[in-house]
């Protein structure tokens, strides 16, 4: 099974506890493996993925900080180690979808990815990585 992961999943200064699991789960596998999981890095979303599913001026606002409020809708303080984060995260689920597509299961160890709206974040999900694995690519 392919399992995506990424230290880009807990770069950013509000790495949950939730997303800290999850490097604690790829050390746990490293140290102890578990014969059939691969761990496979995501490749990030692109900013125009993004746009696909939300507004354009919302995943600006993410990627830059501005306007701040907006930035931070999904309910933690913007800096800016949360683009790389979220680009990553949401990557992984579009990974995991298509491989779990091609081959029948696959996982992301990503979180906070299913709050969010198109024009902003909410439930500290920055971006829905559900409706992009769901569109994939």
């Amino acid at each position: 099974m392919k399992l995506f992961f990424s230290p880009n999943y807990v770069r950013s200064g509000h790495a949950s506890e939730t997303a800290r699991k999850s490097q604690w789960i790829v050390e746990s596998l490293r140290r102890e493996p578990i014969g059939g999981i691969e761990i496979l890095g995501p490749d990030p979303l692109s900013e125009t993925q993004l746009c696909e599913v939300h507004d354009p001026s919302y995943v600006t606002a993410v990627r830059t900080g501005e306007p701040r409020a907006l930035a931070e809708s999904q309910g933690f303080p913007w800096d800016p180690s949360l683009w790389s984060m979220v680009c990553a995260s949401n990557g992984g689920v579009v990974a995991a979808a298509l491989a779990a597509i091609a081959e029948g299961v696959a996982g992301s160890l990503s979180s906070g990815l299913h709050h969010a709206g198109r024009g902003r974040g909410a439930g500290f999900c920055t971006f829905n990585g559900l409706a992009l694995g769901v569109r994939g690519r």
